[in-house]
């Protein structure tokens, strides 16, 4: 089934239309092409019907090998109009593709466009709606109050759209004729993560986030609750690439100074200074002795310690050590 927003969306982009439309082209020119035989089975049709015409009544046409060769040629030129049409087709399909994935960004600032015009409308119907928040509340209340719950269930439709159109242009399908599993790249798949988690909705974290709205953008379903929750805060958005949505996505990696307002900032990021070490004396140990390779002679004296300090620095290995 076409989705209307993305439709709309990737029209607004020259390039984006104008290839996908080339490809549309194409595909039109190949099922127009009509169906042939390949020039092998054209020849051989012509000569299996000399042949059982010869079984038949003994005759054998003068012109077989004009015939055969005509039929051959004529379905050279149909093989390679078809052949033609084959890799225009490819090559658009390709080139659309292509295109899409470079100038996606511009698509998703269009539905960021659409995303804000159809909250705006929200707002205003949600002043007419007060606390209805159900179609049999709406018409308890009849009047304008029955008009605007419609408008909100038109504009939710409207918001499931842009929601679709916004993963399928920030995750598309793998490249036509890839190898399987080749498309499924680390990218797609922390798309496909954010998206469970919740992320998409509103820029920055998913505290204040409720879990209503967070289940409508991992399923898809969107409600008419969801609709009016987002038009009332100011940060719900559409990313616009793959960046944007992950420095949403991933600010939470970064240190929170703001929850340490009161306290200390405990910082996992800064090196921690460690209190200097004391040098290790030398020493000397009970099995110690001076190098004697003259045994006939009496055996030296054991040696002395004879400095405080050792012959290199310590490092902080000996922290661990």
């Amino acid at each position: 089934m076409s989705n209307p927003e993305l439709d709309a969306a990737v029209a607004t982009v020259p390039d984006i239309a104008r290839t996908r439309q080339l490809h549309e082209d194409a595909k039109k020119r190949l099922r127009e092409h009509p169906m042939g035989d390949v020039p092998d089975v054209a020849r051989n049709n012509v000569v299996d019907d000399a042949v059982r015409t010869f079984q038949a009544d003994g005759s054998w046409p003068a012109d077989l090998g004009k015939r055969a060769a005509k039929a051959y040629t004529a379905a050279l030129e149909w093989e390679a109009e078809r052949l033609a049409r084959v890799r225009a087709k490819d090559a658009t399909e390709l080139l659309a593709y292509d295109t899409r994935q470079a100038l996606a960004s511009d698509a998703l600032e269009h539905l960021g466009t659409r995303l804000d015009a159809i909250l705006s409308d929200a707002r205003k119907a949600a002043e007419t709606l007060g606390d209805v928040r159900s179609a049999d509340a709406a018409i308890k209340c009849g009047g304008a109050v029955v008009a605007a719950w419609s408008k909100v269930q038109s504009l939710t439709e409207d918001l499931t759209n842009v929601r679709q159109a916004q993963w399928t242009l920030l995750d598309p399908a793998p490249r036509p004729r890839s190898i399987a599993g080749e498309g499924d790249t680390d990218e797609r798949r922390k798309l496909r993560e954010w998206k469970r988690q919740g992320y998409g909705e509103v820029r920055r974290r998913l505290d204040d986030v409720p879990a209503f709205v967070q289940d409508a953008t991992r399923s898809g379903r969107y409600s008419e609750e969801v609709l009016l929750w987002l038009a009332s805060v100011e940060t719900a958005y559409v990313p616009t690439s793959f960046e944007d949505l992950r420095d949403d996505a991933e600010i939470g990696d970064l240190v929170d100074v703001s929850a340490h307002a009161d306290g200390p900032i405990d910082d996992r990021y800064q090196p921690t200074v460690l209190p200097p070490l004391e040098p290790k004396p030398t020493r000397t140990y009970s099995h110690s002795r001076t190098p004697d390779i003259d045994f006939s002679q009496s055996a030296p004296e054991r040696p002395q310690v004879n400095s405080a300090t050792p012959g290199v620095e310590r490092t902080t290995d000996d922290y661990f050590s």
